[in-house]
Parts: C-alpha cells; structure tokens; sequence
C-alpha cells in the first residue's frame, strides 16, 4: 500500500521537484531535497501539517529510501489518525502510519525515529483497538521501540513521552483485564508502574516545555491512577498555553474538559 500511494503521488509532482503553490521551485544549484525538508520543517513549525506531509511525499516518490520523510510521514498520519472521532475513522491513518513505519525500519534500523514512529502507530492503533491477539503484538511493539528509541537518542522528548504512557496504560490495567488477556489473547508485558510512568512523562515535559500533549498525558495519568489532585495544577497550566496545530487544539480543549470536570 504504502509503495503505491508513492507512485500515485508522483504523479502529482512536477519534475525537478518545481512545485505548484506556495513553495519556491528548485533550481539545478542547490541541494533538492534539503531544501524540501527545510520548507516540510517550516511547515510543521508552523502547524501545517497537510502541507509539509505533501512535501514529503513528494520527496519519497524521488528518494523512496528518505530517512527524514519516511519517519516525519509516519508521524503525521499517526497525527491524522488521532483526529478522527472513532476506531473505523481513526483506523486507516494508523494502519499507513505503520506500514510507512515498517519500511522506515526496514531502511534505516539503526535510526531513533525508525522506532518511534514505528512504537506510537502501535500505539495509536492498540488505544482503540477491540481486545485481539494483535492488539497484544502491538502492546509489546510499543514498549520495545519506545525504549530503544530512547536508548539509539536519549535527549528525543517524545520518546521518553511515549514510554511514560505505556507504563501508564499499563500499570492501570485491573488484575482482570489482565487475566483475560493472558487467557484468550496472550500475555501483556510486565513491568510497567506508575512511578516510571510519572517520572517519564515529566522528563519528556523538562525536555520539552511547551508539548501540550505530553501535560494532557501527566494529567490523564494522575486521573487514571488515582491521584485528581496532582492532575488539576497541570491542566489549569495547559489551559495557559498557545495551541499550534490542529492536535494542539483538539488537546487543549480536552484539558479544558478535565480541568471543568475537577472543579
């Protein structure tokens, strides 16, 4: 799948990678495809998330093999897929995100964001997922390439982000769940604590200050671990914070919910 949406990209590109719209064409003097990822990254800084994964792509259907637009794609269909309002919606972004994900691992093993991008589409998909075998599989990817990212890049925020919310999600789960999962499914992993969970998603918010989700995800934890009192001075300190993307908004307003809740 994720080689034919390639192709079929290509074709929307012009050649020598002189675009339409409002990035400046290439020219035969300077580096093609840094100077895409460099508009892609102003994009994203920007919030314009459809319009850099456009750039992206466009680089893919030239350099299949593209570290920087293989993960940073993965990423934004992970992003896509939290928009959605239901599992069906939510699915098919997830299901590219991850096969854009395989590949990115399958090209570049060595890399920290091949396994993050390859962890949170796990992620992403195993949140909403109805119980499977699968969704055990993806329980485990997510705990696996979550620490390895972390290990190949320990200073990278939504790494250790993304460890703090397994160990979240984990360390909730009742005794019965946990059962049932082992009976029909198979095993979750072991391990997890709500202390990890707490002192990861605080290192990924030190690292990372103004990341609205990784605040959103302490305060869903202290809330889901029992401790709403912990929860409520970290979302009136979201509700102070300056939304940049479409997620960005959609989590502030979410915190605005809980907070409204607490009180």
């Amino acid at each position: 799948m994720f080689r034919t949406i390639i192709i079929i990209l290509s074709f929307f590109w012009i050649s020598d990678f002189s675009f339409a719209g409002d990035v400046t064409p290439i020219t035969a003097e300077t580096d093609p495809i840094r100077y895409l990822l460099n508009n892609a990254n102003q994009y994203i800084k920007n919030g314009e998330d459809e319009k850099a994964l456009n750039v992206y792509m466009g680089i893919l259907s030239k350099e299949p093999e593209n570290y920087e637009a293989l993960w940073n794609s993965s990423l934004i269909y992970s992003k896509k897929g939290r928009l959605q309002a239901d599992f069906s919606s939510m699915e098919p972004y997830y299901r590219t995100a991850l096969e854009i994900a395989v590949f990115c691992l399958e090209k570049h093993p060595d890399k920290s964001r091949s396994h993050y991008v390859f962890a949170l589409a796990s992620a992403g998909l195993a949140d909403e997922m109805p119980n499977s075998s699968e969704r055990i599989q993806l329980i485990w990817n997510m705990k696996e390439h979550s620490y390895r990212a972390a290990r190949l890049d320990p200073d990278y925020a939504p790494a250790w982000h993304l460890k703090g919310v397994w160990h979240s999600k984990i360390a909730n789960i009742s005794r019965a769940q946990r059962f049932a999962a082992r009976f029909v499914y198979g095993a979750l992993p072991e391990g997890a604590s709500n202390s990890k969970a707490e002192e990861y998603l605080k290192r990924a918010i030190r690292m990372s200050p103004d990341t609205i989700l990784f605040q959103l995800d302490l305060a869903q934890h202290y809330q889901e671990s029992g401790q709403p009192k912990k929860a409520y001075p970290v979302l009136e300190s979201i509700l102070t914070m300056e939304p940049v993307s479409q997620n960005d908004y959609i989590d502030l307003e979410e915190a605005r919910e809980r907070y409204e809740m607490l009180n």
